[in-house]
């Protein structure tokens, strides 16, 4: 298993079977499990007006050296997959007709972190079906039932200990093995230098208020400071 900032992954380029097809853009995830359940890329080039959502079952290999994420889909599998507008949240209505478009498991079906298993499958060989995601099944921003959060929220929000501010949350690490946040890397309120970092596993995190942007963790500031880090390399080779 590897770790990884997802910083990072929203660097990397998308290389479908036949080419280059955008970039990451965001990643949803849930704030329940913690795990990452799509990649939001930017197609803007290659197919304009389109929200084009992967799952990590669409992932072949990652490739740090050169930054390319590989899918098991050419560019047309992509192209004809069921359009979601811009601007849109998902409801559960639209997940399902992705996942019966591609051949992903409904991972909120069971006790495992994907559903049947604890790991994203493998399902790109799988024949995609045809289908139109109906406008009635996006519902706007604000009026959103969905579970799936972007990582764009997260990044950003505030971070309180048991008896205090802790900072800002400026990055995540995640595994690439099952896809799971694992950590938040929190930028330190008192001394807000641009080298200086504390780690919190995202298992100790108690709450999230979305709209106040506030995070709740377990424990005592002293006890959350009591580690820094002072540059990212670091905090990947101390997982």
């Amino acid at each position: 298993m590897m770790y990884a900032f997802t910083s990072d992954l929203k660097t990397y380029n998308i290389e479908a079977a036949d080419g280059e097809m955008g970039k990451v853009k965001d990643l949803y995830f849930d704030d329940h499990k913690w795990a990452i359940r799509y990649a939001i890329a930017d197609t803007r080039k290659w197919l304009p007006g389109r929200k084009v959502l992967l799952s990590p079952e669409s992932f072949k290999e990652i490739e740090d050296k050169n930054k390319i994420l590989h899918i098991g889909y050419d560019k047309e599998t992509v192209r004809n997959s069921p359009s979601v507008p811009e601007n849109k949240a998902f409801t559960r209505d639209t997940e399902n007709t992705l996942i019966g478009y591609y051949g992903w498991s409904r991972y909120w079906i069971g006790s495992m972190l994907w559903g049947p298993g604890d790991r994203p499958l493998a399902t790109f060989n799988v024949q995609p079906q045809p289908g139109q995601i109906d406008e009635k099944d996006v519902t706007p921003y604000e009026q959103r039932q969905s579970e799936l959060r972007s990582e764009n929220e997260l990044i950003g929000c505030r971070v309180h200990a048991d008896d205090g501010k802790l900072g800002q949350i400026k990055d995540i690490v995640f595994d690439t093995a099952y896809w799971k946040l694992r950590y938040i890397v929190m930028q330190n309120s008192e001394n807000f230098t641009e080298e200086e970092y504390i780690l919190c596993p995202a298992e100790d995190i108690e709450s999230v208020d979305w709209n106040e942007m506030d995070v709740y963790v377990k424990g005592t500031v002293m006890e959350r400071k009591a580690r820094f880090f002072y540059n990212q390399d670091e905090i990947l080779k101390s997982i």
